[in-house]
């Protein structure tokens, strides 16, 4: 014959108890949360930074073949044909651009941003890009000297680019805050000035530029030049 268990239901969690224990889960779960989020932010900026070395390849990769740097994408709208497309020779003026990346077979966005669905959605995390206007002009010759507009500078506004480095380009990211830091979000087509540098707190965008004497050296090992 069975035996009848006489104790009675086991013990529940108390309130206090139960309390403790989420505290302890939540201590547990921002342990290994943060670390991870930490490491994933740290691929995504190695991602942008080999993607950027790619795009100052691909922008010289096409001085190689048309003899001039390609012009920014300024077509808004993602429906039209030319979204995405460097903008016809004369560069439109005054209007701040992005990378052509279908002129250039690059991806349109940095590891933040993503694709545009309408003519109003916003740039997240779309590549900025602004050449030298006398670089895209006509055929770059021995003769062809930037205007010296565009200029970089570091956190502390020591210029980075001299009058021998002079910039002929400037492409950047946004960021994982996804917006314009530092010079980056006061720069202007009259004051092209960048800001480049390690990650602050209040700075996260990665940067490359072209210099003059890079692109010269390299259009006159191909013979272009």
């Amino acid at each position: 014959m069975p035996t009848l268990n006489t104790c009675g239901p086991a013990p529940g969690f108390t309130l206090i108890e139960m309390t403790i224990m989420l505290v302890v889960l939540s201590l547990l779960t921002g342990v290994f949360v943060a670390p991870l989020a930490a490491r994933i932010e740290a691929s995504q900026r190695r991602e942008a930074e080999a993607l950027l070395d790619d795009i100052v390849e691909a922008l010289i990769g096409f001085a190689l073949l048309h003899g001039r740097l390609p012009c920014p994408s300024i077509e808004a709208d993602p429906a039209s044909p030319a979204y995405g497309l460097e903008h016809p020779t004369p560069c439109a003026a005054n209007i701040p651009g992005y990378l052509p990346w279908r002129t250039l077979a690059l991806p349109a966005h940095d590891p933040w941003g993503g694709p545009r669905a309408s003519a109003a959605a916003p740039w997240t995390g779309h590549w900025r890009y602004l050449p030298d206007k006398n670089f895209t002009a006509g055929a770059i010759t021995l003769a062809t000297l930037p205007s010296g507009a565009i200029q970089i500078r570091d956190h502390d506004n020591n210029p980075i680019t001299t009058v021998e480095s002079r910039t002929v380009a400037v492409v950047y990211s946004t960021g994982p805050n996804r917006r314009d830091d530092g010079r980056n979000a006061a720069w202007s087509p009259a004051a092209p000035v960048f800001e480049a540098g390690e990650p602050t707190p209040g700075f996260d965008d990665p940067l490359r530029w072209i210099g003059h004497p890079l692109l010269v050296a390299r259009l006159a090992r191909s013979g272009r030049l």
